[in-house]
């Protein structure tokens, strides 16, 4: 997730699959929205994908972040982590961050590897180079519209080659880096996973 208020607010929902391919398969990007809104709008596309999230009151995310697919054992799909940018961490005035919003929302959000020049190293490495045999592993569903409509116009920084020329959105909220940025956390960070293996005697 990329948080901004002016900006966009961009949430990016992706899997892996057995290959390390990843794929983002939907995107919720709304601007001049309060925390409790978006959370409201991810909720619905989570279920929209067949992901339990309980009832309306309740947490979006529970204790160990489980949210599993519906229909499937109770063993299976899981929504493992959220990751969200640094201005979600800032320290406001009064000591509190946007991130401690949305946690008493009921959403518990991890810091994302925010390393500009790694992440669009990593970004630009997923996206391969067929012209010479490097396949892609990013694979993006033409409903991320947000996201589709700005990699395209991505430039690099003049002074900062390695890196990605900031962009913000206009008064009318048009373009910006906003979705470009919750796709460079999504793939520069590390989330943790925990994996259930059964012990055998000796």
């Amino acid at each position: 997730m990329d948080y901004g208020y002016t900006h966009y607010t961009v949430f990016l929902l992706a899997c892996f699959d057995i290959n390390g391919n990843l794929f983002v398969v939907d995107e919720h990007a709304r601007h001049h929205w309060p925390p409790k809104r978006h959370l409201q709008a991810i909720r619905e596309m989570l279920v929209a994908h067949r992901l339990h999230v309980g009832p309306p009151d309740s947490p979006l995310i529970g204790e160990a972040m489980k949210i599993r697919r519906r229909f499937d054992p109770p063993y299976s799909w899981r929504l493992s982590s959220v990751a969200g940018g640094g201005d979600l961490f800032a320290h406001k005035y009064d000591g509190n961050t946007i991130a401690s919003q949305f946690r008493e929302l009921g959403a518990r959000l991890i810091p994302a590897n925010t390393s500009r020049e790694q992440g669009w190293a990593e970004v630009l490495d997923r996206l391969g180079d067929p012209d010479h045999g490097i396949q892609p592993t990013l694979f993006i569903h033409q409903r991320c519209q947000r996201l589709i409509s700005t990699l395209p116009y991505l430039q690099h920084d003049p002074d900062r080659p390695a890196d990605v020329l900031k962009v913000d959105p206009d008064e009318e909220g048009l373009g910006g880096d906003d979705a470009a940025d919750a796709l460079r956390y999504l793939i520069a960070t590390r989330f943790p996973r925990s994996y259930v293996v059964k012990l055998r005697g000796l």
